[in-house]
């Protein structure tokens, strides 16, 4: 048996199963059976398996250049390097369509095993749910796009792998962003069981939160990869450039971030229930949009994959999704009435509330920017609009999500007493000397004079929510030394909460500093010439080439005081001669020097573009707190906190379970 005839094998075991498992699994909900629902859960489990085995085949091909496989003779040759050779399985868009497939059934499965305790009739629900996600699928992979047919005649060597995507950055960025957008399907699923199953209360909550944090981080990271990604390798001195498929895996983020903060005012306060649902489900079919955007290519993008047959069948499968859970919601909009309203808008229920009005204002705007094109273009005039649209529409939404978390964390849940007001001193009197700071030190852009002081306050205020544990825990009974862990400890949640907003406001930095103080030239040099850029000059120095495994490498070399950078031009003979950029940065917190070689060298002399890109590190270093707070905060079970009340005319502010 051949490997292409053992991985459609198991595909086509994977789909009967996972129909199986959507048949059992409405079934069981209906009739509320356990038996029925484990059944179902374990033909799901056994279809995972099936997808993992199918999996496991396209490696061995691809490992072992089994070009028999069109999917392998298209995306790998004999020189390309084993770990390149591995991360070709999610390079194609077959491929990469089984790796969705798998990570869906595999959090799935684990999903399901970890919610028994919810019941047969919700947990059954879901299955069916994440059954039929996973059935289109493996349709597709089986019917319309299999990695595993044939090549057409006997090949002895492959195409290769696309220049661009032979880098690191293929290790990480791809199979973490489409992990991002597969585990988007696991908190939808249980959406729609409690909305099927009549449990509309915080009990959904408490079992999707986890899985939507999950979903979240995965995007998260799947998204900072992918900009640094673009930042490191294109070669044009930027990391976002909202293009089609980068809005597309911006906008679930976005539409869950939303989520996770208003989920805590269902546990709280048991409203927002109806937008609750309605975020969760959001999150899902904008994941769905995108991959319809990615695999159709009906969007001019970089990212996307050429115009394929899928575009249609993605299409059908998010009007249906649409529909469905449209039909859902409609037919249990009586039961989603909040039991009580909104006690009040200045609180921290009314600052979640419009924080999440601005973000989805936010993802409103960014999918109309994006379907633009597609929805002009059908009646007959085509209308595309660029970044300077987004930063338009979206620059008074940044500033206002800005103020919000530089006061959010000082509200408590219900009405704000005339103490607490008091606490605004902090944040005020950082935005106060921030600006003062900036004006002295010559700034007179109106975007850094307004961004950057509400940054700031926002930090100043996370500092003095730590400032007061802090105080709070040398106050506390036990070891001085240890109070602090302990205090953090017990309130995880909140204190994870306070370190993804030092992250996001890090990131914010990073955002305003970048965009507003970028500054870049091109030149032509000649050995000895210099260029100079912000407070930095480099000299040309000369360029060498060298053979370098299946390419060739122009390298020129730039020094600046005692520091070489090197950017080079890479050429790939086998490939035709395509060539692409090796981009030389030299980081500090303060600045990033970006060098990148513009052209085929001339002679000695090389055309360069440089860029001083300040505090791009801050993008990074934000990003990674932003992940770990939220990771961190949420190993904590999931419990509610009482609000704690001051002591005698104390200002201490009520903090919650998070954020």
């Amino acid at each position: 048996m051949s490997l292409a005839d053992l991985g459609s094998g198991f595909l086509l075991a994977a789909l009967a199963l996972a129909m199986a498992s959507g048949g059992l699994a409405v079934t069981a909900g209906q009739r509320d059976d356990p038996v029925l629902a484990r059944v179902a859960r374990r033909a799901f489990g056994t279809a995972a398996l099936c997808a993992a085995g199918a999996s496991a085949t396209l490696l061995a091909a691809l490992v072992g250049r089994d070009f028999s496989i069109s999917y392998v003779a298209e995306h790998t040759d004999r020189a390309l390097s084993l770990p390149l050779t591995v991360a070709a399985f999610y390079g194609g868009q077959e491929g990469s369509l089984l790796y969705w497939a798998l990570l869906l059934m595999a959090g799935g499965t684990l999903a399901l095993a970890a919610s028994v305790g919810a019941g047969a009739r919700l947990t059954a629900f879901a299955n069916a749910v994440l059954a039929a996600i996973a059935t289109f699928f493996l349709i597709v992979l089986v019917f319309v796009a299999s990695p595993f047919d044939l090549a057409p005649g006997v090949l002895t060597d492959g195409l290769g792998l696309n220049p661009i995507l032979r880098d690191g950055g293929m290790l990480v960025h791809p199979p973490l962003l489409l992990a991002g957008y597969s585990s988007f399907a696991v908190p939808f699923a249980f959406a729609l069981a409690a909305l099927l199953a009549g449990r509309e209360d915080a009990t959904w909550i408490a079992l999707t939160r986890r899985f939507a944090l999950v979903a979240w981080a995965l995007q998260s990271v799947g998204l900072t990869l992918g900009m640094w990604w673009a930042y490191h390798v294109l070669g044009w001195g930027g990391y976002w450039g909202w293009d089609p498929v980068e809005n597309a895996a911006l906008m679930p983020w976005l539409a869950t971030t939303a989520y996770l903060h208003s989920a805590q005012v269902q546990e709280h306060r048991g409203t927002l229930r109806a937008w609750n649902f309605g975020l969760v489900i959001a999150a899902f079919l904008l994941s769905v949009l995108g991959t319809f955007i990615v695999r159709s290519g009906v969007l001019p993008s970089v990212h996307s994959f050429a115009v394929s047959p899928l575009g249609p069948w993605f299409l059908g499968f998010l009007a249906v999704s649409v529909a469905v859970a449209g039909g859902i919601m409609a037919s249990r909009s009586g039961r989603l009435r909040p039991a009580q309203p909104v006690e009040t808008t200045v609180s921290r229920e009314g600052a979640f509330l419009l924080q999440n009005v601005l973000i989805v204002a936010l993802v409103a705007a960014v999918l109309w920017g994006t379907m633009l094109p597609l929805l002009s273009g059908m009646l007959g005039r085509e209308l595309v609009v660029g970044p300077a649209y987004y930063e338009r529409v979206g620059a008074p939404l940044f500033l206002a999500l800005l103020a919000l978390l530089a006061v959010g964390l000082l509200l408590p849940w219900r009405r704000v007493g005339h103490g607490r007001l008091r606490l605004l001193r902090w944040p005020l009197a950082a935005a106060g000397l921030a600006l003062a700071a900036l004006l002295a030190a010559g700034v007179r852009q109106p975007g850094a004079l307004v961004a950057l002081p509400l940054a700031v306050a926002g930090l100043a205020t996370c500092a003095a929510e730590y400032a007061r544990g802090g105080a709070q825990a040398l106050r506390s009974a036990g070891p001085r030394a240890a109070a602090p862990a302990r205090v953090v400890a017990r309130n995880r949640r909140r204190y994870g909460a306070y370190l993804a907003h030092v992250g996001i406001l890090m990131v914010a930095v990073g955002l305003i500093g970048s965009h507003v103080w970028q500054q870049s030239r091109q030149v032509l040099l000649q050995p000895g010439q210099s260029v100079t850029v912000g407070w930095h000059t480099l000299t040309y120095e000369g360029v060498s080439r060298q053979a370098q495994g299946d390419h060739t490498a122009e390298v020129a070399r730039l020094s600046m005081g005692q520091e070489t950078l090197e950017p080079a031009r890479l050429t790939y003979a086998s490939l035709g001669g395509q060539a692409v950029t090796r981009v030389a940065i030299r980081s500090t917190p303060l600045d990033d020097v970006y060098v990148v070689v513009a052209g085929p060298p001339d002679g000695d002399a090389v055309a360069f573009t440089v860029f001083d890109n300040p505090l791009v590190t801050w993008i990074w270093a934000g990003a990674v707190l932003l992940i770990a707070g939220v990771l961190v905060g949420n190993l904590a079970a999931v419990r509610r906190e009482p609000e704690r009340v001051p002591l005698r005319h104390t200002a201490a502010v009520q903090a919650g379970t998070g954020e």
